[in-house]
């Protein structure tokens, strides 16, 4: 096949000769294969009705290359389209600090609560001073004792990851509820042991998540009976709705995406859905910056990351097809531009604005 020809002429079955005779050549192999490899693989996908695996080498030269640089990476896939799909772990599958992604674990929770009747969308919540925290959010800003509804409080921990919400809800709805729907669900990992912003006095575990965990609430909040069709189409607006656009939202801004984000310290991530009519996929991107545990400077190296590695998913599910603006993720022909993932197109690999 021309792809596996044009793989081996830039990889470990080219002729030496060649190589001594073109100068630099051999320095830019490792680019090549980051580039070529994931835009095979979007081909083939585009060709075969495998997905997720396809998908999986879509990102996995991508997960090695920061790994390279000192990035810790988890990417979880899942096909969402039918039940029973296949899912996928690429890359690391240690825990991370969650960050806000553990919200989605009170959110499932409180909508299963909401089915169950025994929470109301309706019912007023009463916020007072000391149940505000710091970090993201609005409700820190109003004037308190504050009174809205349990459906704004979700709203506000999910489109703006409000902190001061979220606790407000975790109260609500309690530890033991949370824990007993992961538990329930067999997630080994995932953990919601304490609030956001908890103060030094606060003794329970750190929160914890993993890719491989992720995925599979994702894929029970979407394809299961975990939640009445009316809860998961709210869970999913909202998160269509989200406003933090650090990620996913900074390069698939139009597109049907809905998500949710975390970062603190050296993690920055983002998960959720890809709902490409047809191929609907459950995303999780965990990243943790080995060099660094300055906020700002992990958020400067780790951010590109997830969106790379969610742009170039998401290009090979819709055969790099993006909305008006958006550009793929690597161009071949221009290394020295952020990197656009290339599509093939008369036998070469380029991305939107070198084949125009």
């Amino acid at each position: 096949m021309s792809g596996m020809t044009i793989r081996r002429g830039v990889g470990e079955g080219a002729r030496p000769g060649i190589l001594r005779s073109m100068p630099g050549l051999q320095s830019t192999l490792p680019l090549l294969r980051r580039l070529i490899v994931p835009a095979m693989a979007a081909t083939a996908l585009q060709q075969d009705g495998s997905g997720i695996d396809a998908l999986a080498e879509v990102v996995r030269p991508l997960v090695e290359a920061a790994a390279a640089q000192g990035v810790r990476v988890s990417m979880g896939l899942a096909d969402v389209s039918a039940p029973g799909g296949t899912s996928v772990v690429v890359g690391s599958t240690g825990s991370y600090n969650p960050a806000s992604t553990i919200k989605l674990a009170l959110l499932a929770a409180a909508m299963r609560q909401v089915d169950r009747g025994l929470l109301s969308l309706e019912a007023p919540i009463s916020i007072s001073p000391y149940m505000v925290v710091g970090g993201a959010g609005t409700l820190q800003r109003e004037t308190m004792p504050f009174t809205t509804t349990v459906e704004e409080v979700i709203r506000r921990m999910v489109v703006i990851s409000d902190n001061t919400a979220t606790n407000v809800l975790f109260y609500q709805v309690g530890i033991p509820t949370v824990r007993a729907l992961l538990d329930e669900l067999g997630l080994r990992t995932m953990r919601f042991n304490r609030q956001m912003f908890p103060g030094d006095r606060i003794t329970e575990p750190q929160n914890v998540i993993d890719a491989a965990d992720t995925i599979e609430l994702l894929r029970a909040i979407y394809t299961t009976d975990l939640l009445s069709e009316s809860s998961r189409g709210r869970v999913l607006q909202w998160m269509r709705d989200q406003e933090v656009d650090t990620k996913f939202g900074a390069v698939l801004g139009g597109e049907p995406v809905a998500h949710k984000t975390g970062e603190t310290g050296n993690v920055t991530h983002d998960v959720g859905y890809f709902l490409v009519p047809g191929r609907e996929t459950a995303v999780a991107v965990f990243t943790e910056v080995t060099t660094t545990t300055e906020f700002s400077e992990a958020g400067r190296i780790g951010n590109p990351i997830v969106q790379q590695i969610g742009r170039a998913v998401y290009d090979a599910l819709t055969g790099g097809r993006a909305s008006a603006g958006q550009e793929p993720a690597m161009c071949l022909l221009a290394p020295a531009s952020p990197w656009r993932l290339p599509v093939l197109e008369s036998g070469r690999f380029l991305c939107r604005p070198c084949r125009g």
